[in-house]
């Protein structure tokens, strides 16, 4: 009796093979209606996005040019700084796989090159007052590497000016979209 309920199971049971063919089947025709719905929604995003990119860039002014030439450059300056503490850190590693030493660069090298014979540099050797704020802008000084000084700053000067501009480009479409409709 424990046989027949067996073979009973087995002869309701379809074989792996034959459940993956039916069900990769239905899976060729899902990716199928994905595949041209995707491709429907993507070239009306696009048509849409097209539409209103012509409509706002007609509308921008003489000071719009102006202000987005100004963010180019400061993002432009940003992106200079970034490159170099960038290409210090490539060059560091390079001596390091060449020597198997890591080179420092401290930020006391490069403002000892700036500021020689300045008052803020005869300040930092001989202070006269404020000692505690000599002390933590030399300890800074002779810590922090150049490369550092160079990538953080730029990195948040860059996202700052690209959220301030999304921002700004945000609210200008939002301001003709407005017009418009008045």
């Amino acid at each position: 009796m424990t046989q027949t309920k067996y073979e009973d199971q087995k002869a309701g049971h379809m074989s792996w093979i034959q459940w993956i063919n039916i069900n990769l089947g239905k899976a060729k025709e899902f990716y199928k209606e994905v595949k041209t719905n995707s491709r429907e929604i993507t070239s009306q995003v696009i048509s849409k996005l097209n539409k209103e990119l012509r409509f706002f860039i007609s509308r921008l002014t003489t000071v719009d040019f102006f202000c987005g030439s100004i963010t180019l450059g400061v993002m432009a300056f940003a992106s200079l700084f970034l490159t170099f503490g960038l290409g210090l850190v490539g060059y560091q590693v390079f001596l390091w796989i060449k020597n198997g030493v890591w080179s420092e660069f401290a930020t006391m090298e490069v403002f000892n090159f700036l500021f020689e014979n300045t008052l803020i540099a005869q300040w930092l050797d001989k202070p006269e007052s404020w000692f505690g704020l000599q002390k933590i802008t030399e300890w800074l000084l002779y810590n922090i590497p150049v490369s550092v000084v160079l990538i953080i700053p730029s990195i948040m000067v860059l996202v700052g000016v690209m959220c301030v501009t999304a921002v700004a480009l945000a609210l200008r479409f939002y301001q003709f979209k407005s017009e418009e409709n008045i």
